[in-house]
């Protein structure tokens, strides 16, 4: 046999350990693109937004689930002073607001309006559109004049859709122009997944909000002392109207789902009712146990072929105030 040169045995030893080495190189691109896979979020995985803390700087608070069952899709609970979240069920999933759409009208018209006891027209046109559309109104008339401070009681208690759009074209010449206001107040106050599309909270595709979205709005209006004054009274009587001398009498949608405000130590102090086919019963509403406040939302509780008129939001409700204690 033919003995190989010195020379071609290192040759081929070179060529040996090139390979090596490429084979080498091929397992560790492999492994950091792998290991770099593997942190990544898995595709179509939904993953929760921060929580926003109102008026703070500090870490958000981590989300606790209760043991409870409820009949909303959508809750958050969250102290009052937003630093301590006790329920956290789908809370920032985006849900149809209805007609808590109706706190972001009433703060915005409050923050505009300088003399509540203003007397607004209220435009017959938008009657039409109102009644067509079935939404629930206060009780007053096409072409009444009503003072202001009368359409955000009829606003806040009944829910009456002719009071928002009062408003609206009261302050901005238009619903339209309004909504705009009303958009940029929720970006001021850090409701990143909120949008607005009317004042009255009519289903609309676009308009859309989530539960922790609401507590923050509500929690930002209640440091308002109209807004406060209007949504815990159960009821109101206006003022003479120039079609009414003797005024007109609201009951608030919330109180009158109840026998009674109270449960053991505690009471819901009040809050906002919304519904419509699409959101089912939503809630935001706020309540004091043993002496500390607490805020609560919860959107799509739908009847299932139960009574229509089941209050379910309601229910959830005073579920959820009555066992904070045990999760304190």
């Amino acid at each position: 046999m033919k003995q190989r040169t010195k020379k071609q045995r290192g040759y081929g030893s070179s060529i040996f350990l090139s390979v090596v080495l490429i084979i080498i190189c091929g397992l560790l691109i492999y492994t950091l693109r792998t290991n770099a896979q593997t942190d990544e979020a898995p595709p179509h995985q939904e993953i929760d937004e921060p929580i926003i803390v109102l008026g703070t700087q500090a870490p958000p608070p981590i989300p606790v689930n209760m043991n409870i069952s409820l009949n909303s899709a959508n809750a958050f609970l969250v102290s009052f002073d937003m630093q301590e979240v006790l329920l956290y069920q789908n809370a920032t999933a985006r849900m149809y607001p209805a007609s808590l759409v109706k706190m972001m009208t009433a703060l915005v018209a409050i923050e505009n309006i300088s003399d509540l006891n203003e007397m607004v027209t209220l435009n017959e046109t938008m009657f039409q559109y109102i009644h067509a559309a079935n939404a629930s109104t206060a009780g007053f008339w096409p072409g009444e004049r009503v003072r202001a401070i009368d359409l955000l009681f009829g606003l806040l208690l009944p829910s009456g859709a002719e009071c928002a759009i009062g408003l609206a074209e009261h302050v901005a010449g238009s619903e339209q122009a309004f909504v705009a206001l009303m958009n940029q107040r929720a970006a001021e106050i850090g409701l990143e997944n909120t949008m607005f599309a009317n004042t009255t909270g009519l289903h609309n595709a676009k308009q859309f909000t989530t539960a922790q979205d609401m507590a923050i709005l509500l929690r930002y209006a209640l440091d308002n002392e109209t807004f406060y004054t209007i949504i815990t009274r159960t009821r109101h009587s206006t003022a003479a109207t120039s079609l009414r001398p003797g005024g007109i009498t609201f009951h608030s949608t919330l109180f009158s789902r109840m026998e009674s405000p109270e449960f053991d130590d505690g009471a819901i102090l009040g809050g906002r009712t919304g519904f419509t086919n699409q959101a089912g019963q939503n809630l935001a509403s706020f309540a004091i146990i043993d002496g500390e406040k607490f805020i609560l939302v919860t959107s799509g509780a739908q009847a299932n072929g139960r009574h229509m008129t089941q209050a379910l939001h309601v229910e959830d409700a005073f579920a959820v105030y009555g066992i904070i204690g045990q999760y304190r």
